[in-house]
């Protein structure tokens, strides 16, 4: 037999009230899809940003050997030796985050004019050296230049 609630115009069976506890199976697995988006977005940022963060070591790290090998190539300048030259740099000589990067070292010799206080030019001969160092997949990590006077000064004609 069907009972009917008495309301303004309309009748309506009743239902009884069941009391609502906790959440149902839907709503948990589209709260732990929306929480499992959510922790994996966060994991990519956090890869990223350490990817980013050993890419700026790597260059300082590859800053300060060039400045190394650009210092021991100026000495070999001034003794009059050739200082070109390549190399690959293990973790032992260098520092880890280098291993298996390669240093090169090229020179050219030229002649470079200054202006001297008189207003005349001075010429003096050069050595102009470059260091570069590259990733074991040959991208650029550092490249640094250093010019070395190599004898007297000149006048220019």
């Amino acid at each position: 037999m069907r009972r009917f609630r008495a309301s303004n115009h309309r009748q309506q069976p009743c239902r009884p009230v069941r009391a609502r506890r906790g959440l149902t199976l839907i709503e948990v697995l589209i709260a732990s899809v929306i929480l499992s988006v959510a922790g994996l977005a966060a994991l990519e940022l956090l890869a990223r940003s350490d990817s980013s963060s050993l890419f700026a070591r790597r260059q300082a790290l590859a800053s300060v050997e060039a400045e190394r090998i650009l210092n021991d190539a100026a000495t070999l300048v001034k003794s009059q030796r050739p200082a070109a030259h390549s190399e690959e740099l293990d973790a032992g000589s260098a520092a880890e985050a280098l291993g298996g990067c390669t240093a090169t070292v090229r020179e050219t010799r030229e002649l470079m004019s200054i202006k001297a206080a008189d207003g005349g030019a001075v010429r003096v001969p050069v050595v102009r050296l470059t260091a570069e160092i590259r990733d074991p997949a040959g991208n650029e990590l550092v490249s640094l230049e250093r010019v070395v006077p190599t004898a007297a000064a000149e006048d220019a004609p």
